[in-house]
């Protein structure tokens, strides 16, 4: 579906989610929506509805996300003393804020796809940064900390022979978006060429 992400500025060019999520301004951000309506024909039929697909199917990634990671906080948890146990246990509480801060974000840019977005007065656009700075920290803080918490576990040896699969089952997992990555980054040059010549 990110194969499909171009926009109209100057030149056609491709765009990422990041890019949506941290633009440098707010100018920037509706230049990126107006110039997906500003692309010929087909090419900004497919790019809104990869956007917009995107978003949507983001609503169900986002409860195996913030879960996996609520869950990992919790587990190391209950492996760690006083002050620890409380420290993942929140860090693990977090992630719904994390998770609803998440929602917030894709009905803002729901609602943004349009053919002439109004550009965000400051204090929307500060406060949709300051959106985006405390998701991404809740999340990566909570599976940063509680996987670098694991590793010291199986460091020390303390962990259990039955969580040995969990580590193949994560290559296996990275070796399959990797190999995506690949496919998708040819159809994206294919697509790219084929609307260059017309």
């Amino acid at each position: 579906m990110r194969a499909n992400f171009y926009t109209l500025h100057v030149v056609i060019r491709k765009f990422s989610m990041i890019d949506l999520e941290f633009p440098a301004s707010s100018n920037e951000l509706a230049t990126f929506i107006r110039g997906i309506f500003d692309l010929p024909g087909d090419l900004s039929k497919k790019s809104l509805r990869a956007v917009k697909g995107h978003l949507y199917l983001d609503f169900l990634f986002m409860p195996a996300l913030y879960g996996s990671i609520f869950l990992l906080c919790m587990k190391v948890s209950l492996k760690m003393s006083s002050f620890g146990h409380k420290l993942f246990a929140i860090l693990a509480w977090l992630q719904c804020i994390a998770w609803l801060l998440d929602i917030i974000e894709n009905v803002y840019l729901l609602y943004k796809l349009r053919p002439k977005p109004e550009e965000a007065k400051e204090i929307p656009y500060s406060s949709y940064l300051a959106l985006e700075i405390t998701k991404w920290g809740l999340a990566l803080t909570g599976a940063i900390c509680s996987v670098a918490a694991m590793a010291y576990f199986w460091l020390i040896g303390r962990y259990s022979q039955g969580s040995i699969q969990y580590i193949w089952i994560i290559a296996a997992e990275i070796a399959v978006i990797f190999i995506a990555g690949k496919f998708t980054e040819k159809s994206d040059k294919e697509c790219l060429e084929k609307f260059q010549q017309t």
